[in-house]
C-alpha cells in the first residue's frame, strides 16, 4: 500500500500517463512507436509541474494537512524536495537530447502552468481575471496536456502529416482530458469558489457539470470514429471504445467516488489506460 501511495501521491502515475498519451500519439499519426528523448522530457516535465504545484499549495494553505490530497505530502515534503531536485535534473539532461523546436514548444506551456499555480496559490488569486472566466482552469489543463501530447511527436517526426489529421488528434484529445479534469473541479468546489475561481461546478452547479464532462466524452468518441474511419485506422477504434465506455464509469459511479485514490488513481489511471490500450491495438495488428 505504501507503494502504491508513493506513485500515485509522487505524481508518477501521471507522468507515466502523459508518457502512454504520447507513445499513442505516435500510433496515432502513423508513426511507429518508439522510445525518444522528448518522452523523457514529457514524464519529467508532468513531474515537475504536479509536485511544484504541490509543494506550494501546502505552502501557502496552513490548512493543508487536513486536506485529503495533501495528506501525503504534508507528511513527506522532504522527500519530495529531494524528489523534485532529481526531476529537475533528469527534465535538464533530457532536453539536451531533443531539438529547439520542443523547448520553444514546453516553455509557453510551463510559463501558463507556472502563471496557474501562482495565481491560484499566491495572494493575487482573487484579482487575476484569466482564472475568473468561467471554465478557464479546465480549459487551460486540457490545453497544455494536449498540445503537450499530440505536438511533441509532430514536431520531432519526420513523417509528412496532414493539418486534418493533426487537428482531429487534437479535438479528440482535448475532449478526452476536458472531461476527465470536470470531476477534479467538483471536488475542488468549495475551494475554487473562495479563490473567486469560475470553474463549470462553481458556475453551473455539481450536476450540470457532470453532463459536460459526458458530453465532451461522446463528443471525443464521436470525433475518433470520424477521425479513424476517414483514415482507414480501424483498428484504434475499439481500444478507444473501450477507454471512453470504462472513463465513463468512472467519471459516473457514486460507489467509485467513494473510493480513497478516486481521483488521483482511477481518473488518472483512466488516462494511463487510454494510452496503454492504442498501443496494444497497434502491436496486435502487427
Amino acid at each position: 500500500m505504501k507503494v502504491l501511495r508513493f506513485i500515485i501521491y509522487s505524481n508518477l502515475l501521471l507522468a507515466f500517463a502523459a508518457v502512454s498519451l504520447t507513445l499513442a500519439s505516435q500510433v496515432l499519426l502513423g508513426i511507429k512507436p518508439h522510445a525518444n528523448a522528448y518522452l523523457a522530457v514529457i514524464f519529467f516535465s508532468t513531474l515537475l509541474d504536479y509536485n511544484f504545484h504541490r509543494l506550494r499549495a501546502i505552502s501557502k494553505n496552513p490548512e493543508a494537512s487536513g486536506i485529503g490530497k495533501l495528506k501525503w505530502t504534508v507528511a513527506n515534503v522532504q522527500l519530495l524536495k529531494i524528489l523534485l531536485v532529481a526531476f529537475l535534473a533528469g527534465f535538464v539532461i533530457s532536453l539536451f537530447y531533443t531539438g529547439l523546436e520542443i523547448m520553444y514548444l514546453l516553455a509557453p506551456l510551463a510559463l501558463l502552468s507556472l502563471l496557474y499555480s501562482f495565481s491560484y496559490t499566491g495572494k493575487y488569486k482573487k484579482s487575476f481575471r484569466l482564472f475568473r472566466i468561467p471554465g478557464m482552469k479546465t480549459i487551460l489543463i486540457a490545453f497544455i496536456w494536449t498540445t503537450a501530447t499530440v505536438f511533441v511527436p509532430v514536431l520531432q517526426s519526420e513523417n509528412s502529416i496532414t493539418n486534418s489529421h493533426i487537428l482531429l488528434l487534437y479535438a479528440e484529445r482535448f475532449t478526452f482530458i476536458f472531461a476527465i479534469a470536470i470531476p477534479f473541479d467538483i471536488r475542488d468546489m468549495e475551494a475554487d469558489a473562495l479563490s473567486s475561481l469560475k470553474t463549470l461546478p462553481v458556475t453551473f452547479g455539481e450536476s450540470n457539470a457532470l453532463k459536460i464532462s459526458n458530453i465532451f466524452l461522446l463528443l471525443s468518441i464521436v470525433i475518433v470514429a470520424f477521425h479513424y474511419m476517414d483514415a482507414n485506422m480501424l483498428f484504434v477504434l475499439p481500444a478507444y471504445l473501450f477507454s471512453i465506455a470504462c472513463t465513463f464509469i468512472f467519471i459516473n459511479n457514486k460507489t467509485l467516488k467513494n473510493t480513497a485514490f478516486y481521483h488521483h488513481g482511477i481518473l488518472d489511471g483512466s488516462i494511463l489506460m487510454q494510452g496503454i490500450l492504442i498501443l496494444l491495438s497497434f502491436y496486435l495488428t502487427l
